[in-house]
């Protein structure tokens, strides 16, 4: 399994204590990385105990499959 690449800003976002910043990390993420840079995603999903961040992580990376496949027509 390749390593996820996670830029240091967001990991420590992604980190916090907060779930509204681990959720502002998330968006900010999806407005500024190229298609298909879901990492970040895939770490907040996986490793967070927050429901609403794994929910919105999974909505980002299923929007950013979307994406792909439409652009893949």
């Amino acid at each position: 399994m390749d390593t996820l690449v996670v830029p240091a800003w967001i990991a420590k976002d992604l980190n916090s204590p907060d779930a509204g910043t681990r959720l502002q990390a998330l968006e900010t993420w999806v407005m500024f990385a190229p298609a298909g840079s879901i990492d970040p995603l895939i770490q907040a999903y996986a490793s967070n105990d927050d429901d609403r961040v794994r929910a919105r992580a999974m909505e980002l990376i299923e929007q950013d499959w979307a994406h792909a496949a439409g652009a893949g027509q």
